[in-house]
């Protein structure tokens, strides 16, 4: 709607100019006095003939065509600007992140220095708040001499309260019995996810406890399970990648490795790719997924959750599943030798295994299974690709401001082997619409390792992940680092930014 709005604005914009321009000719530059009675001669003229009047109207019709496209463009803006601070919009309108962290802070004070102090309510203020700044995770960590709350706002930490070291326990209590987790259980760690209902609204998390020296550190990851899951094609990865994941997704049997840092979006990418196996292979395409938790539902896919304490982890609710005969499976997490030995056994025997493993690289995974005691020419054999990714955040357009980059990150990329081409660079400027920030999003960068036979005899011959990868970067593999390099020439971020997440 916007890039249409754009569009008829220029298209107006140029029709009025060149008007004036031959206007302007006619008149041989005699004034605005001679060129808008030129012009209304001609108008009269039009109006004489029934052609005219098709003239007159069709151009009323774009001039109003295209007030409107400026209409919407700006109305549009002005929407996704307030979308994020929606929530605060009753309690004072226009707030960047900042204030809304210290309204935040305010209200979980007021909350917990009444003469009866409720942590129920502040609980809710934490997450009412991580909604409204688009948080993607909440940190509680207790420390010594505080109890520290903190957002994970794209990409970055903010702290949204310093508390008393005593709230520790009582947060952590809400926690647990919200999601389900023993009370009384301080001394390991739990894992669970969450439910809970704020102004009409159903706000679900992924909820992790770590018993630490002075109490125990939650980290809750927001879930937005209201949302459709996006095509591969939006997700906005470079064409190389797109091109290569799609000739990958559409092989009949294998494993698909997505390897990342926790946050990286692989789970996005994973559901983004069965829905393109079941758009690609047709709606009676059997898809089961074993997840821990279960972060989106599907419409066209079987989804098991993991629970550990009833006996149902990765390794036995997959020996189950490959009895139902599916034919494309998501597991979660390779984490041991059982489910890794499972698994490649079913990628070479007709099934489609979606899964994630942590590797630093998509040279990685190999080196990972053989760890794990699975035989090389087993992972070799079983693989059929594997996706790196990070997420780097996104330049706001609006503020962006050109410079040269600093003979430091210079040397850097020269150091990494990849020395910066003459371009225009961006780096984050701060204005009302990316609220100070300068950046307005993430974007992923993407490495793609597709199996070949060299690299499958380097992988049966056990070589070191840096020579596998080095073999990949022969047949074509775009790192990493060169990914985000070519967003960077583009202006979608700033190189700063690309070392920080690649270098």
């Amino acid at each position: 709607m916007v890039l249409l709005a754009r569009v008829l604005s220029g298209f107006a914009i140029c029709c009025v100019g060149a008007a004036f321009a031959t206007l302007a000719f006619a008149t041989k530059g005699q004034g605005v006095g001679a060129a808008y009675a030129a012009f209304r001669e001609l108008v009269l003229r039009l109006l004489q003939g029934p052609e005219g009047w098709v003239w007159v109207g069709g151009a009323a019709l774009a001039s109003g065509a295209s007030a409107s496209g400026l209409w919407a463009a700006d109305r549009l803006f002005v929407r996704e600007r307030r979308a994020r601070r929606s929530e605060f919009a009753a309690h004072g309108g226009d707030a960047n992140v900042a204030e809304m962290i210290a309204e935040v802070r305010r209200r979980v004070t007021a909350c917990l220095e009444r003469a009866e102090p409720n942590v129920v309510t502040a609980f809710d203020e934490i997450m009412r708040g991580a909604i409204s700044a688009g948080a993607s995770d909440v940190h509680l960590s207790p420390t010594p001499d505080a109890y520290r709350i903190t957002y994970r706002i794209v990409g970055a930490l903010y702290e949204a309260a310093r508390l008393e070291p005593r709230w520790a326990q009582p947060f952590s209590t809400r926690i647990k019995v919200l999601a389900g987790l023993e009370t009384h259980v301080r001394k390991k760690s739990q894992d669970g996810r969450l439910v809970l209902r704020l102004d009409g609204t159903s706000i679900e998390a992924r909820v992790s406890t770590l018993p630490t020296e002075v109490g125990e550190r939650v980290v809750l990851r927001i879930v937005r399970g209201s949302r459709g899951v996006p095509e591969l094609a939006s997700l906005d990865f470079s064409e190389q990648t797109l091109k290569g994941l799609t000739e990958v997704l559409a092989r009949p049997q294998g494993m698909l490795f997505v390897t990342g840092p926790v946050g990286s979006g692989k789970t996005t990418t994973l559901y983004s790719a069965l829905k393109h196996v079941v758009d690609s292979r047709g709606k009676m395409t059997s898809v089961v997924t074993l997840e821990d938790p279960i972060e989106l539902e599907l419409p066209f896919a079987t989804q098991t959750q993991m629970h550990t304490r009833a006996g149902r982890n990765f390794a036995n609710t997959l020996r189950s599943v490959l009895r139902q005969d599916p034919n494309v499976l998501m597991i979660g997490e390779i984490r041991d030798h059982e489910t890794a030995d499972i698994a490649s056994q079913a990628g070479l025997t007709g099934h489609l295994i979606l899964t994630t493993l942590h590797a630093d690289s998509a040279a990685g995974p190999f080196t990972r299974l053989i760890d794990m005691d699975i035989e090389p020419f087993v992972v070799a054999s079983a693989t059929i690709g594997c996706l790196s990714q990070r997420l780097v955040r996104t330049l706001c357009k609006a503020c962006r401001k050109e410079q040269a980059p600093e003979s430091a990150i210079v040397q850097r990329f020269a150091a990494l082997g990849s020395p910066l081409p003459e371009a225009r660079y961006y780096a984050p400027a701060g204005c009302s619409y990316c609220e100070g920030e300068g950046f307005t999003g993430r974007a992923p960068v993407t490495e793609l390792l597709i199996m070949s036979p060299e690299i499958r005899n380097a992988v049966i011959q056990c070589k070191a992940t840096n020579e596998i990868f080095e073999i990949a970067r022969r047949s074509g593999l775009t790192s990493l680092l060169e990914d985000g390099l070519a967003r960077a020439v583009r202006g979608d971020t700033s190189l700063a930014e690309v070392l920080r997440v690649t270098g």
